[in-house]
């Protein structure tokens, strides 16, 4: 009997040569994710937005649907002058764009909480996992809401466990296999990527479908996720059983 695997490639290969024949291209899951996120939002609108990472600007083009005060773009020295090309033609006066490392540089120190945080294709590309999860929840005022996706655990046998795979010293024939950039050292699983944003305190976290829309192998390589701030927060505490109290993600 063929493997679940087997049958949503042959699914897949269907959806493609249908759309092939009759001229239609896929629906983009980045617009998907965005619906699910206006749906989350039922009509209010978000004062404060930031974008870690815009590409394209495809998403800001979206975000700026939603009449924010104020965009803020966050993306490293490398892609500054992609970014500022489309910015020029895009002419937002709302946008605001910082060329910095979200997690490492001081110029993102000082940025003020979120209505809305967007984070898209950002999160395998660091190592420091959790920490990113607590640093955007930090980032996300109280109330606000996190979108987030992420590629993540290609092993068969590891894509449904709560754990991360380490890619660190795997040949690059093993990532050209498996689609995983030479760059990337760790794929979390799902359900990881879940566990960690209820650890740091998000709450109402609910799982987009819109990757499995596009292709079934799209849904089963990354990961989507909307997810809330509470209005009250509680402390997530780690070490507290020998009677210690050091903040989740909080490492120096």
């Amino acid at each position: 009997m063929p493997s679940s695997v087997a049958i949503d490639s042959l699914l897949d290969l269907a959806t493609r040569v249908s759309r092939r024949l009759t001229g239609r291209h896929g629906p983009d899951y980045r617009e998907l994710l965005f619906q699910d996120l206006r749906a989350k939002l039922a009509g209010k609108r978000p004062l404060r937005i930031l974008e870690i990472g815009p590409r394209d600007g495809e998403d800001t083009k979206r975000l700026l649907t939603l009449n924010p005060d104020v965009l803020v773009l966050v993306d490293l020295p490398d892609k500054e002058a992609r970014v500022r090309q489309w910015l020029a033609e895009l002419a937002a006066p709302n946008i605001e764009l910082t060329i910095a490392n979200i997690m490492y540089d001081e110029e993102c120190a000082d940025l003020e909480p979120f209505d809305v945080v967007w984070c898209t294709g950002v999160l395998y590309h660091n190592p420091e996992q959790l920490r990113m999860v607590k640093r955007l929840f930090d980032f996300t005022r109280r109330g606000g809401v996190l979108v987030i996706e992420s590629a993540t655990a290609r092993r068969r046998h590891l894509r449904d466990e709560n754990c991360v795979e380490i890619w660190f010293g795997v040949p690059k024939a093993t990532h050209s296999a498996h689609h995983v950039s030479v760059n990337v050292t760790h794929l979390p699983s799902k359900r990881a990527i879940l566990s960690w944003l209820g650890m740091v305190g998000f709450e109402d976290i609910c799982a987009s479908d819109c990757l499995h829309r596009v292709l079934r192998k799209l849904g089963r390589d990354r990961a989507a996720f909307i997810a809330q701030r509470p209005q009250h927060d509680v402390k997530a505490a780690y070490y507290a059983i020998a009677g210690l109290d050091y903040e989740i993600g909080k490492a120096r």
